[in-house]
């Protein structure tokens, strides 16, 4: 169940990273990853001024995300990392919440959500 739950967390993380990307060579926000699916993007004032604010942000969480999927990965299959693992799931928690914190501001400032 473990392996399951931290393959999930690195497919997240190549998931935003890929959205990332996406969304700055497009110009688009995608919806239900980056936004939430119910988000009128047409209203939004500065499109672009959200993508190159975030774009740098998504991917850094997105690399975080691998790392301590990886890492998890290799102590679930070899064992002897727990206290390593234990330490990035926390930082992780904690970026995280920065992280939630951070996109609710800058949805607010330039999406205007």
């Amino acid at each position: 169940m473990e392996l399951l739950l931290d393959s999930l967390l690195t497919f997240v993380g190549v998931y935003l990273i890929y959205s990332a990307v996406k969304m700055k060579r497009t110009g688009e926000v995608p919806q239900g990853i980056i936004v939430r699916k119910d988000a009128d993007l047409s209203k939004a004032p500065d499109i672009p001024g959200f993508i190159s604010y975030t774009y740098g942000k998504i991917v850094i969480i997105g690399v975080c995300a691998c790392i301590c999927g990886g890492i998890s990965i290799v102590n679930d299959m070899y064992g002897g990392l727990t206290m390593v693992q234990l330490i990035l799931a926390f930082a992780f928690f904690i970026l995280l919440i920065i992280f939630g914190v951070f996109m609710a501001k800058a949805q607010k400032k330039y999406l205007g959500f």
